[in-house]
């Protein structure tokens, strides 16, 4: 069994590898602990004290420092401004122990002396609550210890405790920033609804990330190994969308040849129907009519073929208004929502964002690594204020592509800055806004949209303007940065 032992680096430890006495706790327990350590891993929470060149001038000191035969380093950087984050510091943890959670393989050894209040209270939860780990400390007064503590959580003797009951993110979701509590929700019901074979109805935004959500359903799914199968309802015509979705025999219509459909090709698996709302009321019949009985006829045949397909289906619309004006079928809606998951937009998740656009120039850098001209790149504190501050029309697509455009048009450089970002942002030609009061209503206007127009126009302005909210908020005569908040939500 390979004994594993796991410490965030603290700002102690830093220094102690800085002074003349070679001191710190994770040095300590290491080079004092009885018995030697199989794998030693360190996780970094970079800012602006612990950069990541003391980390890993810290990294290569532990290595050369702990001299165990054979023992492996593993180092894991991540970035969070907050030092309080529990649920980020919570997601990094429990990724790293999950990784060593067979315990007929390894054996956790934890530090519970070095990082912030925050990351020591973790780790005696996670350590006693769900992976039985062994805990240490260590203090200049009494040196290395073993902790005992007089409790035991371990889940396996209580199931049915509240360790199940708070917010615990399925491996098949990790990929998904989720800081903000209006994103915890939407994942935490989409973990539910995952693991239990229903229709999911998915309703949020252009480019907040609905099909990357489908798709860690259905790979938390009993069905993951089956295909998932992504069409867009919108972007297939109206006369081919019954070829598209049950198949054809050659001579169906004119040009068919012998195809088989998404249905088909989802049998077993997941069929996600991205903007379902654009489907025709003829098509809606047709789908009803597959999810009711299980079963299609592609076009040109006259015998039935069985399917058996889970649909996660998502729309910008408002379905149930549809509804009511007679576009969208009830009986379908009802069948189709059954596990309905509402995604915020970015405004209403702005504690994702800073690790968001890790992720998002992490890809990037990535996607031109083999690129001799083209510099990794990192953001600096002020263009990650802008870009939290800024509201992104577009949501994570716009974001992604601003931060493409901006690696890209600045190949060299290995700091975006906020002008960088500014001048990567696609802007609307005309920045004018119509104010005329003397417009008759002979046409119906949409008072609402005209206003909420007025008000993301000049709080954008604000903000690029000051690079401050509370600033921004002074400048529209705001009372405080919540209502500032609360307008960009509308």
């Amino acid at each position: 069994m390979k004994k594993v032992f796991i410490s965030w680096i603290g700002n102690n430890d830093l220094k102690g590898m800085e002074s003349q006495y070679k001191s710190g706790a994770i040095l300590s327990i290491l080079t004092k602990h009885v018995e030697t350590f199989d794998e030693v891993v360190v996780l970094a929470n970079l800012n602006k004290e612990i950069t990541k060149e003391r980390v890993v001038k810290y990294f290569d000191f532990l290595k050369n420092t702990y001299s165990a035969n054979k023992c492996k380093f593993v180092l894991e950087n991540h970035h969070n401004d907050n030092p309080t984050d529990y649920a980020f510091i919570y997601m990094k943890a429990n990724d790293i122990l999950q990784k060593y959670s067979d315990i007929t393989q390894y054996r956790i050894n934890l530090n519970i002396t070095s990082g912030t209040p925050a990351m020591i209270a973790t780790w005696i939860f996670l350590g006693t609550a769900i992976y039985d780990a062994e805990l240490y400390q260590s203090s200049l007064q009494r040196g290395v210890e073993k902790v005992k503590l007089p409790y035991q959580l371990s889940i396996l003797q209580r199931k049915n405790s509240i360790i199940e009951e708070i917010f615990y993110k399925d491996q098949n979701f990790n990929h998904i920033q989720t800081n903000s509590q209006s994103m915890q929700e939407a994942v935490r019901i989409a973990q539910l609804v995952a693991k239990r074979d229903v229709s999911v109805l998915i309703h949020g935004e252009t480019g907040t990330g609905k099909e990357i959500l489908a798709k860690a359903i259905h790979s938390a799914s009993q069905r993951y190994n089956h295909n998932f199968i992504a069409i867009n309802c919108g972007a297939i015509a109206e006369t081919l969308i019954e070829a598209q979705l049950f198949g054809s025999k050659k001579g169906a219509f004119t040009g068919a040849e012998n195809q088989q459909g998404f249905f088909q090709a989802a049998h077993k698996g997941t069929l996600f129907l991205d903007e379902i709302g654009e489907l025709s009321l003829g098509a809606q019949v047709k789908l009803l009519r597959v999810l009711q009985e299980g079963v299609i006829t592609p076009l040109g045949e006259t015998r039935e073929i069985k399917v058996d397909v889970r649909i996660v289906s998502a729309t910008h619309r408002d379905l149930l208004q549809m509804v009511n004006e007679g576009t969208f079928r009830e009986d379908l809606f009802y069948r189709l929502a059954i596990g309905v998951i509402q995604l915020p937009n970015l405004a209403e998740r702005k504690e994702d964002i800073p690790e968001l656009v890790n992720v998002l120039l992490e890809k990037i850098n990535q996607k031109f690594i083999q690129d001799k001209d083209f510099k990794g790149k990192k953001m600096s504190c002020i263009a990650l204020d802008f870009i939290v501050n800024r509201y992104w029309k577009g949501n994570i697509r716009e974001l992604e592509n601003t931060l493409l455009r901006a690696a890209i048009w600045n190949p060299s450089i290995s700091i975006l800055d906020v002008d960088h970002i500014e001048h990567a942002v696609i802007r609307q030609k005309s920045s004018v806004i119509d104010f005329n009061l003397s417009k008759n209503l002979d046409e119906a206007i949409d008072l609402k949209q005209m206003i909420n127009k007025i008000k993301h126009h000049y709080i954008e302005l604000a903000l690029a303007t000051t690079k401050n909210k509370k600033q921004a908020a002074e400048l529209l005569g705001l009372g405080n940065t919540q209502t500032l908040d609360n307008w960009l939500k509308s």
